[in-house]
């Protein structure tokens, strides 16, 4: 690494390696549309004969198809995920820490949370049916209470693949977002034959769009013209319109979502390049981007 081509600042970098007030919002904002969706999504169905199902109200209707293509905001979270992941991995290293400190860090971060959220959800289950709630009730309770865990799910596995995903990303950027783009597609043609292999893009298609993140750090993304980032947005749009109006995939990105496919990539090129002109060369770029990069280039607070 002494011996490496130093390269260009990061654009998603705070003063002197801080924190990106940006990015954490952005970050923030996701989580909270995620978490207001599904609350709205489920809904309880009390039937004639006394028993409870519950219903997707949100998915079931006809306007929401194209709102959820503006409010669809899981490859966002992903794209900043990635940014902000390649950036903590990079700063460990040149602190001389290991993969493994790395993924025992992100372990602890992600994984506490929900663990006290589990807890607290079993402790809520438990006291509703010593208090004789129907069990059928506490039973729709859990599964809606529980659908937004497979995020975590998704999130963990992209995030604890950093330290590959970065030294594939160093030694060829545009081949690796390529190759799991490329595998990607190659499920969405097999899962009409092989339907459990489309749970396979729980972890390509996020990988794939994490890695828009680690081309947004690299700095890509900020050499590329506001006209150009406008003409990107576009394009990935009306390639998303053109696979839906063929009938290749579900035009309600919901369905979409589970199993996820090649659409979602799409809506994460055109949301890292809105995200790119929203963050603007007005903000700090002061540390070093992604791939090989000399660790006395990193200032000594983020070491």
């Amino acid at each position: 690494m002494g011996g490496a081509k130093e390269q260009g600042p990061d654009p998603y970098a705070g003063p002197a390696g801080g924190r990106d007030e940006v990015l954490d919002l952005v970050r923030f904002s996701c989580l909270a549309l995620v978490v207001v969706g599904h609350t709205m999504m489920v809904s309880p169905v009390l039937h004639a004969d006394g028993t409870v199902t519950s219903e997707n109200t949100l998915g079931n209707q006809d306007w929401f198809e194209p709102v959820i293509w503006v409010f669809m905001v899981m490859p966002l979270f992903f794209v900043a995920g990635g940014a902000t992941g390649l950036q903590s991995w990079q700063r460990l290293k040149c602190q001389g820490g290991t993969a493994a400190d790395f993924l025992h860090a992100r372990l602890l971060r992600l994984v506490r949370p929900a663990a006290v959220l589990l807890a607290a959800m079993f402790l809520g289950f438990w006291m509703a049916g010593r208090l004789g709630v129907h069990p059928q009730v506490v039973q729709l309770m859990a599964a809606g209470a529980a659908m937004p865990l497979w995020f975590l799910a998704a999130y963990l596995a992209a995030q604890l693949a950093i330290p590959v995903l970065a030294a594939f990303h160093a030694r060829g950027p545009w081949l690796a977002i390529g190759s799991l783009t490329a595998l990607v597609v190659a499920v969405d043609c097999l899962r009409a034959t092989l339907p459990l292999l489309a749970y396979a893009n729980l972890v390509f298609l996020w990988c794939a769009v994490q890695q828009l993140g680690f081309l947004a750090a690299d700095g890509r993304f900020a050499r590329i013209s506001r006209s150009r980032l406008l003409a990107l947005v576009l394009t990935a749009h009306l390639l998303l319109g053109l696979l839906t109006a063929l009938g290749l995939y579900p035009v309600n990105m919901l369905v979409n979502l589970n199993p996820p496919n090649l659409t979602l990539f799409l809506l994460g090129v055109s949301q890292v390049a809105l995200l790119e002109l929203a963050h603007g060369p007005r903000w700090p770029r002061s540390v070093p981007s992604a791939g090989f990069v000399r660790c006395s280039a990193w200032p000594a607070d983020a070491r």
